[in-house]
């Protein structure tokens, strides 16, 4: 697996490997069962893409901060989105939930 430290100090790889990953992730997300999916994101090459788009997010921001700090005109902030991950969770919690109520007995009162 590949660092954030590694990624920042080759700030083009990452770069290159959030814009793979991004396209690769949005392919594994139609294509895989939501176990399936949660597997490949604690991969090696999951976690190496979530590292490089965390890497070239903030250096695109850390960029865009200085360059403000240089300029007079306000720049708009770069929009920042939630990785899939969080998306695929309450689906997984509501078939557990759906799991759990079906299998509840009661005694007598």
């Amino acid at each position: 697996m590949k660092t954030a430290t590694y990624y920042m100090q080759n700030l083009q790889e990452a770069r290159d490997t959030a814009q793979r990953c991004k396209l690769l992730d949005e392919q594994k997300l139609r294509t895989l069962s939501v176990g399936d999916y949660q597997e490949w994101q604690i991969s090696n090459e999951g976690v190496n893409c979530q590292t490089a788009l965390s890497v070239s997010e903030a250096a695109s921001v850390r960029e865009l901060v200085l360059k403000q700090g240089k300029s007079s005109a306000p720049v708009a902030a770069p929009k920042v989105s939630a990785p899939p991950p969080s998306s695929a969770v309450p689906a997984l919690r509501e078939r557990s939930d759906q799991k759990i109520s079906s299998s509840r007995t009661y005694a007598p009162v």
